[in-house]
């Protein structure tokens, strides 16, 4: 008998009450063995099925695989006609270069078509010029989006057809420089109507509406570059610098021929030591047309702007900010040109920097100006003069030697060792006329470079000049101290021979006077340097060192 039998039963029949189930149990093996005859049955079915499926699939394979060779090798009979060639790999290559000399006049195809809608753009665009300058606006704006579209996917292509690209870029430039003129010549018509530059209140109604048509154009016309240079400046580093709008940019056109006209070549007005001259002619020009720009040019200039990202621009927005930083290329072109005749001569470098920084400082208290953002200072044409041109170091050098020229007059003075006993109160140790007065040089110093916008500069000029006078006077009054202290010694009065008479003047009030004067002198100038920990100058200057430290330690 079967082990498992024998189990089963085992398990089934353990006492001999189970016997009286036994016919119980006997139908319900023998229902179990029904069953799984019946799974025994389909599990059959399933297999012949599947063997059957799987040969049939079998001979499809084969026939496919015949028909396949047999296709193939009708394919490669046909390239060797078609391609005249005595191998199939031979006519596989022949054939794959006709496939790509087809591809390569598919794209040219696809190239001719771009240059026929840029062509058609510029067409359009060019007939439509004079007749309706709105509709000629249309075209342009296509071709420029075209062009702006064509960048990144260059990009993605891996700089594919630069020589195209580069012909819409030129297209769109040339297009751009046409409508520009056009424009141009209607806004010069209809100012030589208003009579300009003379200066006026508003515009006369009359011409108002032309006035806001062409204005719109021009400007309508520069909005788009201004949107990508904004994009592109996202941060507003002080390195940013507004371009000049287009109006005004026009407008300013002939107050420049009037500027050159009287500071150029041998007039009277240009002189290389009266920089002021032109500085305050255009000072005069910014007071002159400002209230004309407030009246005419203010409106436009909100109405265009007010719902766009360059509404946070001032040089934009502003039309007093706007005109300025039209007039400072102006200015730039007169700097480079002024200080190439003045190169090598300090006083005159010295004089022309100290105008400037007053011509920055007054745009900067009078009409506010900060072009690039109301929280971002003007840099100022110091910065173009000392920086940019490069004459720092040459108007450092400059006014060190001049102070340090001055400081040595004023401690070799006959009366330098003079108390003052004026200039302080009567509960103040007195100084030395030569204390007050090197003070005074060092506020003068001060004064002179406390409206640069580079820190950099602020810097080299405390430690260069400032500070340099500093160890200086502290060196002159430290070597008095030890010479007075020297000579009073035993031993120093042995050595420099001193007489009764020479031994009396460093005794008594005589030396408690000598004593005071270098006391004195140290005092008030300890003084005057509390005086400048309180001086918003020298704070800010601090604060700037003490975070640009905190920034490299912790880059590093």
């Amino acid at each position: 008998m079967d082990v498992r039998v024998q189990d089963y039963l085992d398990d089934k029949l353990q006492s001999p009450a189970d016997l009286e189930s036994l016919d119980t149990l006997l139908e319900a093996v023998r229902n179990s063995q029904q069953l799984l005859k019946q799974q025994l049955d389909v599990a059959k079915r399933e297999h012949d099925s599947t063997v059957r499926e799987t040969e049939q699939h079998a001979q499809s394979v084969q026939t496919r695989g015949r028909a396949f060779q047999k296709e193939q090798h009708d394919i490669d009979q046909r390239l060797l006609i078609v391609t005249q060639s005595e191998t199939s790999d031979e006519a596989v290559q022949k054939f794959e270069a006709s496939m790509e000399r087809l591809r390569r006049l598919d794209v040219a195809a696809g190239y001719v078509e771009l240059l026929k809608e840029v062509d058609m753009l510029r067409r359009e665009c060019t007939a439509q010029l004079g007749k309706s300058d709105e509709a000629a606006l249309e075209p342009y704006r296509r071709l420029q989006r075209l062009a702006t579209a064509l960048h990144p996917l260059q990009e993605v292509a891996e700089g594919a057809a630069p020589h195209l690209l580069d012909h819409i870029v030129r297209q769109v430039e040339v297009l751009r420089e046409t409508i520009r003129e056009s424009f141009a010549a209607d806004l010069e018509k209809l100012l030589k109507k208003m009579g300009w530059p003379k200066a006026l209140d508003t515009i006369p109604l009359a011409l108002q509406q032309e006035w806001s048509n062409v204005m719109f154009r021009l400007l309508d016309l520069q909005r788009p570059e201004l949107e990508k240079l904004e994009q592109s400046n996202v941060d507003r580093t002080t390195n940013f610098e507004p371009p000049a709008l287009l109006p005004l940019k026009i407008m300013v056109q002939a107050l420049e021929q009037r500027f050159t006209y009287h500071f150029s070549g041998n007039r009277p007005t240009n002189r290389l030591d009266k920089p002021e001259y032109f500085l305050q002619h255009v000072l005069d020009l910014v007071s002159g047309y400002a209230d004309f720009l407030h009246e005419a040019m203010q409106p436009l200039l909100t109405r265009h702007f007010r719902s766009t990202d360059l509404a946070f621009t001032p040089a934009y927005m502003d039309a007093t900010s706007a005109f300025i930083t039209a007039l400072l290329p102006m200015l730039r072109r007169k700097l480079v040109s002024f200080t190439q005749q003045i190169d090598g001569q300090s006083q005159l470098l010295s004089h022309l920097a100290h105008e400037i920084m007053s011509f920055d400082t007054t745009l900067q208290d009078t009409y506010a100006f900060a072009p690039v953002s109301p929280t971002m200072p003007f840099r100022g044409l110091a910065y173009f003069l000392l920086d940019t041109c490069g004459y720092f170091q040459q108007w450092l050098t400059g006014e060190r030697d001049f102070a340090l020229s001055r400081y040595h007059a004023i401690v070799e003075a006959p009366e330098a060792g003079e108390l003052d006993y004026d200039s302080v109160g009567a509960d103040t140790t007195k100084p030395t006329n030569m204390a007050i007065n090197v003070n005074d040089l060092l506020e003068t110093i001060t004064d002179r470079y406390r409206t640069l916008s580079s820190f950099s500069g602020k810097l080299r000029f405390l430690i260069d000049v400032q500070i340099a006078i500093f160890d200086m006077f502290h060196q002159r009054l430290h070597a008095s101290l030890e010479a007075y202290l020297a000579m009073t010694s035993s031993v120093g009065r042995t050595m420099h021979g001193l007489s009764r008479e020479d031994q009396a003047e460093l005794q008594g009030v005589k030396g408690l006077d000598r004593l005071c004067r270098v006391f004195g002198s140290a005092e008030y100038l300890e003084r005057a340097m509390r005086d400048w920990s309180d001086d918003v100058f020298f704070v800010e200057m601090w604060d700037e060192l003490q975070d640009r430290a905190r920034k490299r330690n912790s880059i590093s």
